[in-house]
């Protein structure tokens, strides 16, 4: 009961988020509306008890006057309902688009405003998420607030109709309630298990795997490999056996709360039967007019309203369920502290920034053994440093690190004195899987500050510098081309583009003020004499700026002023690249094994990339 009422609470929370006067408003049409029936069921028993005597002593009686008195009254309740229905509409409508947008702003704000990335990879958060995501896709939420006027405005005539029951018997409205109330908890209980139940561990997580498995069978991006490969069979029987377990555990809930649904129609029936049957007694022993037979048998009629209400009801129990998890996911994850001030503009801080990292330790969840542990760091403001080590040493983890995305078990992150969470505006970041956005080429290079998206200069120059100067001419929409196809003059990118893209994106934050900028092998797909050339350049670019390096190719970042190496989640090995030449440790033996690589391969190729 009690998580029940909380469900409502925070359907309540988010349409008060939406639109305060407006969900009173429609609160109040709604009750108004609701009680116009019981109004009705009067007046018609007034009009039938009038009418008789009218029409024996004429219109011009005063059984005349009460017989009109009544049919206006019965006339009146169709306007107003009429009126009201009218304005209702418009409010609801009004309400419905709000309602749907506070809710999808409050999944994005429980997702986006964790300052770092480690709750969204719980497997529990990961899961409700894609539950929500995929009953936003299915149910849109533009109807919520109809359903929910719908639901009020029944439960009012249920109620009209439970007082004017009491007139006849006390006890009649109760047990007409108890047989209703039987229904309407165990259907209720059938919906929420149901919506649960795709909420849970196991069936989102069997949900999710199964909608991968129909992306690879009708999407383009695995459409190659799996007709090469011959996949075809697997990948769509797989997808049954995902989506069916899911199912069943659903159906299995579904079947046994249906049995007790049953039951409960079965006491509903009987509710009724002795309601009637002691109201059909009673009128055949004359003790009730026929007037009054009206009125009653309406009323009982009526109290249907205070059970189930359908479509309405089971979309609003939906919905409930799904503020429930919304309002929850959002405490949960606001239990994180602030993701900090948005991305500075250009007029903010400037210029390099120091780095310092402290006993620096951090294990992921899971695992025993740390992927960093006690590290120690200190970059001063403009140096250029390079980070390389053997794959799963923990380079990419620092970065995440330095970008306040993770948090560290023990230790501190300091950028200029403070923690990266606390104004990430001074840092600029280009992961290996960088996001290529499927929007125009201004956001694209933009992002790297927000404020810097209409500065078309300053991106023109920062295109340029990332080597993309020729780019911007095969636009055909120039900086307004979205780069994916599918949309009217957009524009696909290869590979190499997008890293030029991605990279001009970073020095868009230099220009925004960042003074930290990072790659994390966002080059990884080029050879080695173009990523060297790359970074070559790009170290020229930004002298003036804190750079780490991160590459697992050793020639590309051997101009860095400082290099360190990573092993067993500590720095091994720290200076320029002649003096770990010199050291003969493990920098050395790593760039020895790597040069004999690619003078074999210049060797067979004709190429030369033997300097490396």
């Amino acid at each position: 009961m009690k998580r029940r009422m909380g469900r409502w609470r925070a359907l309540l929370v988010l349409l008060w988020r939406a639109g305060r006067w407006q969900a009173v408003v429609v609160g109040v049409l709604a009750i108004v509306q609701g009680l116009l029936p019981t109004g009705l069921i009067l007046a018609t028993g007034e009009l039938v008890a009038a009418v008789p005597d009218a029409v024996r002593q004429g219109l011009d009686s005063a059984a005349g006057d009460r017989a009109l008195w009544a049919l206006g009254l019965v006339g009146g309740a169709f306007v107003a309902g009429a009126i009201l229905q009218a304005i209702t509409s418009y409010q609801v409508s009004v309400l419905d688009n709000r309602y749907a947008e506070a809710l999808h702003d409050a999944v994005a704000r429980a997702t986006l405003g964790t300052p770092g990335i480690a709750p969204l990879e719980d497997p529990r958060i990961a899961n409700e998420i894609a539950a929500l995501e995929e009953v936003e896709r299915v149910d849109n939420f533009l109807e919520t607030v109809a359903n929910l006027r719908q639901v009020v405005q029944e439960r009012a005539t249920g109620i009209g109709a439970f007082l004017i029951l009491l007139s006849f018997a006390w006890w009649a409205p109760f047990v007409l309630y108890i047989g209703w109330r039987a229904v309407i908890v165990m259907v209720t209980r059938l919906v929420e298990h149901g919506v649960e139940l795709g909420f849970s561990l196991g069936a989102a997580g069997e949900m999710r795997r199964s909608r991968y498995l129909r992306g690879l069978a009708v999407e383009s991006a695995a459409a190659k490999e799996i007709r090469v490969f011959g996949l075809a069979d697997w990948v769509t029987g797989s997808y049954a056996h995902s989506w069916l377990t899911s199912m069943r555990r659903i159906w299995r809930g579904r079947f046994n709360d249906g049995l007790r649904t049953i039951g409960a129609v079965a006491v509903l029936a009987v509710a009724h039967v002795v309601v009637l049957g002691v109201l059909g007694w009673e009128a055949a022993r004359g003790t009730l007019s026929v007037a009054q037979v009206v009125v009653f048998v309406q009323a009982v009629l009526a109290t249907e309203s205070l059970g189930w209400v359908g479509d309405p009801q089971w979309a609003t129990s939906r919905a409930a369920v799904v503020a429930g998890q919304v309002v929850d996911l959002e405490r949960r994850l606001a239990a994180a502290p602030s993701a900090g001030p948005a991305r500075a503009a250009v007029d903010g801080p400037s210029g390099p920034v120091a780095v310092r990292l402290e006993n620096l330790s951090f294990t992921y969840r899971g695992r025993a053994q740390p992927t960093l542990s006690g590290l120690d760091l200190e970059i001063p403001p403009g140096q250029s440093l390079a980070i390389v080590g053997e794959n799963g040493v923990g380079k990419t983890t620092l970065i995440k690190l330095l970008c306040g995305l993770y948090d560290p078990d023990a230790g501190a992150v300091r950028i200029d004195g403070a923690s990266p969470q606390q104004d990430r505006s001074r840092i600029g970041v280009i992961f290996q899987e960088f996001v290529r956005y499927e929007l125009p080429l201004r956001e694209n290079v933009g992002f790297g500050n927000l404020s810097l998206t209409g500065e078309e200069e300053v991106l023109r120059r920062a295109l340029a510098d990332a080597g993309g100067a020729d780019l911007l001419a095969t636009m055909p929409l120039g900086w307004d081309t979205v780069l994916a196809r599918g949309y009217e003059g957009g524009r696909d990118l290869s590979g190499g583009q997008w890293q030029k893209v991605a990279l001009a994106r970073a020095l868009t934050a230099i220009r925004g003020g960042a003074g930290l900028l990072i790659l994390d092998e966002p080059t990884a797909n080029l050879d080695v004499r173009a990523e060297t050339e790359l970074f070559d350049r790009f170290l020229e670019l930004t002298r003036d700026t804190t750079t780490i390096l991160v590459s697992h190719r050793l020639a590309s970042v051997r101009h860095a002023d400082r290099i360190v190496v990573i092993d067993d989640g500590r720095i091994v090995e720290d200076g320029t690249h002649d003096e770990l030449r010199a050291l003969g440790g493990r920098y050395d033996r790593m760039f020895g094994l790597q040069a004999q690589r690619f003078a074999a391969e210049a060797a067979g190729t004709g190429g030369g990339e033997a300097d490396a």
